[in-house]
């Protein structure tokens, strides 16, 4: 059922699109040059054709707008399944959230076991130094 209201959609949008186009304003618009360069009196005959698109551009219109509520309601999730990140991290955790550092503590104080909260850096030698491996002793040393 989706699928074919999608289609219809589809298909009135690319009507809607063709009926705003060939409605003629300052330039004639594309009814103008429908036919080589006649003008569009020609073609649909000069008010009929006004007339005719501007009923037509309605219709489509208001049929655009209708496809796009039902298109909307059959696309609509019930209120029980989460939508945000947070809504589906509450409902994995057994509906309670993750809980809050104290007021007046700070999330860089010790860890438990009594190390620091903060990742080690190592240092970098200075540019032009070699840093000394990791066994304590250099190649020279070694020898």
């Amino acid at each position: 059922m989706t699928i074919f209201i999608t289609v219809i959609h589809v298909l009135v949008c690319a009507l809607l699109v063709l009926a705003v186009l060939m409605q003629s304003g300052k330039g004639g618009g594309l009814a103008a040059s429908i036919g080589g360069g006649m003008s569009s009196s020609s073609v649909l005959g000069g008010r009929t054709a006004a007339s005719f698109l501007t009923k037509t551009t309605a219709v489509l219109a208001t049929s655009f707008m209708v496809l796009c509520l039902i298109l909307a309601l059959l696309h609509q999730q019930p209120d029980t399944v989460p939508t945000t990140a947070t809504e589906r991290m509450i409902q994995q955790t057994g509906g309670t959230a993750p809980a809050l550092p104290a007021q007046g503590s700070s999330i860089f104080e010790t860890a438990p076991s009594g190390e620091s909260a903060a990742p080690a850096v190592e240092t970098a030698a200075p540019a032009g130094e070699t840093a000394a491996p990791a066994g304590g002793t250099t190649e020279a040393e070694g020898q």
